[in-house]
């Protein structure tokens, strides 16, 4: 446990808590490796959303093969065995083989085993749709690039603002703990008092009622350590049985203040620029739609024909031919038109997507300026708080000594000291979060 004399820490005390390891039970006992950066780096790598965009990533290259691959060859192989029970037959005129005019004959031809082989390869020479294809799933690789790094976009402030969190209730419970103690010496030096009659029980009950105040506000911050603990562990794809040893002290460097002049980078704008791009390409697919498809071919045809018995048989017919193919959807009911029509909307669609991303990006910029600028107003606000009710609260406790002020007095400026302490902490946090917030509006939150 942290020594601490009869009155509360000074704000050089402050800044030693917030620079030296903190000595927490439990969980947070051991929360002091990672640092901020190392814990982002870490969910860069083996968080969830990362990975499974990432997978996405490959699967768009293999898609993109796919659509390459309708541009290559195509060869086909086929066949297909007969055997005949009964040999189909025809009815022809009986004037064919010299019969009567007039009258008819059922005859069967073909042997009953039969033989059909065939290989055919096929090449699209004009396929503006096919041309068109390649050129979007081109364009869908830069999408799913985008679509990544903005999952790491999102993973990298979720880390941010959780380990923010963590670094608050872990100082709250450091301050509390020792108020704790000081509150402890309080009751023994009462208790003493009033043995030697110079205080009343009441006043002990008081400062009871102040200890266990603490110790239950000590109890339910561990729990939300942990739970903040636990975050962090999923956010960076940490099992939850292993242990995540996290840097808790907050750092009292103050960040510099946003520049009137930057650049945006937003991945937002960037992922609807592509797909408009891809919703470009899709009407000029449909429109080829409109436009007849060229292809050559060749065949190599095998047919063998048999019969078996005393006067078997067994022959072989090849075939061999090339060709071209013209394919001409010349009307189809006026589905292309109304599919053309979806995608203009679609288009439109993502034009007002773009207008109001852009009136939001401007929004969160302004916003995360204006609350850094308080925020850093009120830092230095709380800061000479905290200077003031440590003063308040040592005058008291020497006053309490003398006797002069009753154990009222001293729970109340605790108290407020206690609180002034809390602000400034929170302050330096929201500081960091005013920071990250500004960070994600103008996307800088990750290198590319």
């Amino acid at each position: 446990m942290f020594k601490t004399n009869y009155s509360t820490p000074t704000m050089k005390t402050i800044r030693w808590f917030l620079s030296t390891t903190l000595l927490l039970t439990g969980a947070l006992a051991q929360a002091q490796d990672y640092t901020l950066d190392q814990l982002i780096n870490k969910a860069l790598t083996n968080n969830f959303n990362v990975q499974t965009a990432r997978l996405d990533e490959i699967k768009t290259e293999a898609q993109i093969a796919e659509v390459r691959a309708s541009a290559r060859p195509q060869v086909n192989l086929s066949g297909d065995y007969r055997r005949y029970l009964k040999i189909p037959g025809q009815v022809i005129p009986a004037s064919v083989f010299g019969g009567p005019e007039g009258s008819y004959s059922a005859v069967a031809f073909g042997l009953p085993y039969n033989l059909s082989t065939s290989v055919q390869a096929t090449q699209q020479l004009y396929n503006q749709s096919l041309m068109i294809a390649t050129k979007a799933a081109k364009a869908s690789r830069n999408l799913s690039a985008l679509q990544t790094q903005k999952v790491k976009e999102d993973v990298a402030y979720n880390v941010s603002a959780t380990y923010y969190n963590l670094q608050t209730t872990a100082q709250q419970i450091a301050f509390l703990r020792t108020n704790l103690a000081s509150t402890e010496r309080l009751i023994r030096i009462t208790d003493l008092r009033r043995q030697n009659q110079l205080a009343q029980g009441i006043d002990v009950d008081r400062l009871q009622l102040s200890k266990t105040s603490s110790q239950t506000q000590i109890e339910s911050l561990q729990a939300t350590y942990n739970q903040l603990l636990n975050a962090l562990k999923y956010l960076t794809g940490t099992p939850q049985t292993d242990s995540l040893q996290v840097r808790t002290a907050i750092e009292e460097t103050i960040p510099v203040a946003p520049s009137s002049e930057y650049t945006i980078n937003r991945t937002d704008i960037q992922l609807l620029d592509q797909q408009k791009e891809i919703n470009g390409l899709e009407q000029r697919n449909v429109k080829a739609g409109f436009v007849p498809t060229v292809s050559a071919y060749g065949v190599a045809n095998s047919s063998v024909y048999a019969i078996g018995g005393d006067n078997s048989y067994i022959k072989n017919l090849p075939g061999y031919w090339l060709g071209l193919q013209l394919n001409w959807n010349v009307f189809d009911g006026l589905a292309r038109k109304a599919k053309l029509s979806q995608k203009r909307i679609d288009d439109q669609r993502l034009d007002v997507q773009l207008r109001q991303t852009r009136e939001s990006i401007s929004m969160d910029i302004a916003n995360s300026r204006n609350k850094f600028l308080v925020e850093q107003q009120n830092l230095s606000t709380n800061r000479g708080q905290v200077a003031l009710a440590e003063k308040v609260y040592t005058q008291t406790q020497l006053q309490f000594k003398e006797g002069t002020v009753d154990i009222t007095d001293v729970v109340q400026a605790e108290t407020s000291l206690r609180d002034a302490q809390n602000n400034y902490l929170t302050t330096l946090v929201n500081l960091r979060t005013a920071e990250l917030d500004w960070k994600k509006a103008t996307g800088s939150l990750v290198n590319r």
